[in-house]
């Protein structure tokens, strides 16, 4: 241990730092062998990792300890692992993964599957009636759930399985530093997150996710996002050159990073000491991302099955009491009241919602989306506002540079040097900007005039959504070239003459940014202040670059001062000065700087993008622009979109309103533009507050805390890991025509679910008076129960193939929200209709068949199974359509073709065994005609009554 150095005193590091083929981190790996670094023996790491020590505990210990003693706790070494030792250390912890990630074993789902409240209540409904001799009962209802849970627990399944491969598509991953077998070699590799191991020594910049939870052992103005774990917005600095104390709160530590923050900004070396279940994130699963807070939709299903089971409980005691008056059979009361409640009870509800959601993700899945969370598939259905990035979703993403010009618009090679050396020497997350200026800068005429051979990168002031600028320390040796002339005003001339080296400060940023730390102005040949009135005029040259679509960034440059304080009287000779030792560079630096000129881009609309706008708008969708850029460029691209600009803001006039006032304007505005992240994430919050269902898209860092935010946050595969981890979908293509079938298919599932839920109800609330008015009328049993449950059966798998069944077009056109109040408008308006036939069907054989005596219950019992299968089936295509069923509209094949084969095998059960079994009667052939009639009279007057709804609620489903 007495070999390892100083990490970030060594000049050596300053030397190594300036080759771009080298990253920092292998820079200072060279350095440390260089030094003659211990290596740490790392075949003797046999023993588990203190599985025993508590996530907490284990940070405590870490964050207490120095770096090089956490390293050496860990057997693992500052150059890192050797590869060999990482795939053995994989074997022995199995991969980085939490347990709540993985995919669910079969038992899980099973259990899922039958855990719900309809499917207890069938078991102890079942169980009663066992206990009173019906054991056919209890067959029905352990048929039933098995049915039931069979069918879900097989869409869940195959719906896992499929995401687990779609999963497989989106991988984050890990730089990581290891060595070969001569313990010499060191490489920087890229491998998959859940392939890093404890020991691993990884390199973080911005936008990585932490791999695992890290002890730092560099850091370069390193900012973190911890609000995954914490819900604070505002990132936090990390530092590795602190030892906390045991009393410091976990989150306050600042030399250790968590497993799923991530990077905001800077770069970092750090050694991982806890994966997958070992991390602090595993003791707070349920605050994490895949248990968010129960959505609208989900409350709206529970809603309805609660109200439901409410309904029942409520009317099963009346209908005991009343038959038991009736027929002085309180035992067979008590058994029909059961029945009854089976009757009542939608089971098949938790599949058919599962089932259209899972069906959802998978047609999803053929659009190229990506569904992490079902749920989401239904909040997009019901989206009616898309909040949207600009660049990468309106744009092409491909962000080519256009001009190099000085502050008085003449081309200048010296502005286009410049913006190189920043792009060619930062070592953070690279841009399009940067891709950009590269390019250019490869492909001019004189490729001499950005030649990075004379300089060396000795510190970096990494970018940040603040700042929105980014800095580098460059040591340059020539023979004086132009930072030396530019500068010679400031006294340095002497000083830089003895010396062939200088150190530069070179930045480049946003343009308002940049303005604010520069307080002079390079032109042709000279240098001159930088005034108010050169402020302003400089402002402008930006706005008018912006109006034409151009993005601009501005350059600027300062010679940094030279330490000459041990320089003799007489400074002949160079030997006696040195530049000033490497020391931190901080923001404080950026100030007093020479503004170099203009940098601008273009980055041309999508052909797609405006068929998509249009499209949306079209299906009730507004779009609003949330941009960080500048407004004249937002503005811009949106009129080139199709996006019609009524009002527009901007981030700072945003912070100066109060609550009310903000809302207010962000519901107006078209455009938002110069918005922070955290703005980004209050504009979605206060639209939801609006009662509108919000969706976001985005893709870099500075969009993660909106698309968290979102009822549907919508990411692409190319997007940063950050990005990617917020979202609840993600395109595998970045194109917003994807989006438009998304939003279709989330309708047609909101739809679907909508579709069967208002049946169900009104079907038991016609029920629930039928069953009244015959326990009231006859002296016997409408219906044995075990008839009843074998209608119900029958009944609910007719409703089976909805999850595959098509929408009217126009219920397509606009979103849908959740409402229970008119799912009970439903039911109370269309559930009566059927209790008009039903008691006609008891009239009829009553007085037409002379029916009316506990002997010819079984006649009445058969006619009235009939009659209440036969429309309770047909009835599906009256409901699910708001236009004529079969003239105007016709179901899908699937839906047609369960309901006639349950129709066929309701009129044959009569005449079977099965028939006989249930103590049915054959009803005599005169009774089907009748029944034709009056199926066909329910079916017109339901879609009369159809008609009326629509034009009291204005809607049907």
């Amino acid at each position: 241990m007495e070999n390892i150095v100083d990490l970030e005193s060594s000049n050596l590091t300053q030397t190594l730092l300036g080759d771009k083929k080298i990253s920092k981190a292998g820079c200072i790996f060279g350095l440390l062998r260089a030094h003659g670094t211990s290596i740490f023996t790392n075949s003797n790491f046999r023993k588990k990792n203190n599985n025993d020590e508590n996530p907490e505990s284990r940070i405590l210990r870490n964050a207490t300890s120095d770096k090089l003693s956490v390293v050496k706790s860990l057997q693992s070494n500052l150059n890192g692992l050797v590869i060999e030792e990482a795939k053995e250390r994989l074997q022995k912890y199995g991969q980085n993964v939490l347990s709540c990630k993985r995919a669910s074993p079969w038992y899980s789902l099973l259990w899922n599957a039958f855990w719900h409240p309809f499917n207890v209540i069938l078991l102890v409904l079942g169980a009663i009636s066992a206990a009173t001799g019906d054991k056919g009962t209890l067959f029905v209802m352990c048929l039933m759930v098995a049915l039931s849970v069979g069918v879900r627990f097989y869409q869940e399944l195959k719906s896992s399985r499929a995401a687990t491969r779609l999963a497989d598509l989106v991988k984050y991953r890990a730089t990581v530093i290891r060595r070969e077998f001569d313990y010499e070699k060191i490489v920087e590799m890229e491998i998959p997150q859940e392939d890093v191991v404890p020991g691993d020594v990884v390199v973080l910049r911005s936008g990585d996710l932490f791999p695992g939870d890290i002890r730092l052992l560099t850091s370069t103005n390193l900012y973190v996002s911890q609000s995954a774990l914490t819900g604070e917005s505002i990132p936090v600095e990390k530092t590795a050159d602190v030892i906390e104390d045991i009393s410091t709160p976990v989150f306050d530590m600042r030399n250790v990073g968590f497993m799923g923050t991530s990077v905001e900004s800077g770069e970092g070396l750090g050694v991982v000491f806890s994966t997958g279940d070992n991390t602090y994130i595993s003791t707070i699963a349920g605050m994490l991302g895949n248990r968010n807070p129960t959505n609208a939709f989900q409350k709206g299903v529970r809603q309805v099955s609660y109200m439901l089971i409410l309904f029942m409980l409520a009317m099963v005691p009346i209908v005991i009491v009343i038959s038991g008056f009736t027929t002085h059979n309180w035992g067979g009361s008590f058994l029909f009241g059961i029945s009854v409640a089976v009757g009542l009870t939608p089971e098949m509800l938790p599949m058919i919602v599962n089932a259209n959601l899972a069906r959802g993700a998978l047609a999803m899945a053929h659009k190229k989306c990506i569904v992490k969370r079902l749920d989401a598939i239904q909040n997009m259905g019901a989206m009616d506002i898309l909040c949207t990035d600009k660049t990468g979703t309106l744009t092409v993403d491909h962000v080519a540079m256009a001009q190099h010009m000085d502050s008085r618009c003449l081309s200048k090679d010296r502005v286009l040097k410049y913006a190189y050396l920043n792009s060619y020497f930062q070592k953070g997350l690279k841009n399009p900007i940067d891709s950009a200026v590269l390019t250019f800068g490869d492909t001019i005429a004189d490729k001499g005039n950005v030649d990075t051979s004379n300089y060396r990168c000795i510190a970096e002031l990494p970018f940040d959504f603040t700042r929105r600028r980014l800095s580098v320390i460059l040591k340059e040796v020539d023979d004086g070239g132009d930072i030396y002339k530019m500068q010679h005003e400031r006294n340095l001339e002497t000083m830089c003459t003895l010396s062939n080296e200088r150190h530069v400060l070179v930045t480049k940023g946003a343009l308002e940014e940049m303005l604010t730390i520069c307080s002079r102005v390079q032109e042709t040949n000279t240098i001159v202040a930088m005034t108010k009135e050169y402020r302003e005029k400089l402002l402008f040259i930006g706005e008018e670059l912006n109006t034409d679509g151009l993005r601009v960034v501005a350059v600027a440059t300062k010679l940094l001062e030279c330490t000459c304080s041990d320089l003799p009287a007489s400074t002949e000779s160079s030997e006696f000065l040195e530049l000033e030792k490497q020391r931190d560079y901080s923001h404080e630096d950026e100030n007093d700087m020479v503004f170099q000129g203009f940098i601008t881009f273009q980055d041309p609309p999508k052909e797609s993008a405006k068929g998509a706008i249009n499209a949306l708008s079209q299906k009730g969708i507004s779009v609003k622009v949330l941009t960080g850029d500048t407004l004249a460029i937002a503005i811009k691209i949106c009129k080139d979109v199709g996006i019609v600009v009524d009002h527009v803001t901007t981030g700072p006039r945003l912070a100066l309103l109060d609550a009310a006032q903000f809302v207010e304007e962000i519901k107006k505005a078209t455009v938002m533009a110069k918005l922070t992240p955290t703005q980004k994430m209050q504009v979605v919050e206060a639209l939801k507050s609006a009662n509108h269902t919000v969706g976001f898209i985005g893709d870099g860092i500075n969009d993660s805390l909106a698309l968290k935010a979102a009822d549907v946050g919508i990411s692409v595969d190319s997007a940063t890991s950050v990005a990617k981890d917020a979202a609840q979908i993600i395109l595998l293509e970045k194109d917003l025509d994807v989006l438009v079938a998304g939003v279709i298919r989330g309708r047609i599932t909101h739809g679907n679910t909508i579709k069967y839920i208002k049946m169900a109800a009104s079907s038991n609330f016609g029920n629930v008076f039928s069953i009244l008015v015959a326990s009231a009328w006859l002296p016997f049993d409408p219906m044995k129960p075990i008839q009843i449950l074998t209608q119900n059966l029958l009944y609910d798998f007719s409703q089976a193939s909805i999850p595959w069944d098509r929408m009217d077009s126009d219920y397509l056109e606009i979103p849908h929200q959740w409402s229970a109040t008119g799912i009970v408008s439903f039911m109370i308006f269309m559930g009566p209709i059927s209790s008009v036939f039903d008691i006609a069907t008891f009239l009829l054989l009553w007085f037409g068949y002379g029916v009316c005596t506990p002997e010819q219950q079984a006649l009445f019992q058969t006619c009235w199974f009939l009659e209440g299968l036969l429309t309770q089936t047909l009835v599906i295509h009256m409901l699910r359509t708001r236009r004529i069923p079969f003239l105007e509209e016709t179901a899908s094949w699937p839906v047609l073709l369960t309901t006639a084969t349950i129709v066929g095998i309701g009129l044959a059960i009569p005449f079977t065994l099965l028939g006989a079994t249930e103590m049915m009667a054959k009803p005599p052939i005169s009774y089907f005609g009748f029944l034709a009639v009056i199926v066909l009279s329910y079916c017109c007057l339901a879609q009369l009554v159809k008609g009326a709804y629509i034009k009291i609620f204005g809607k049907w489903l």
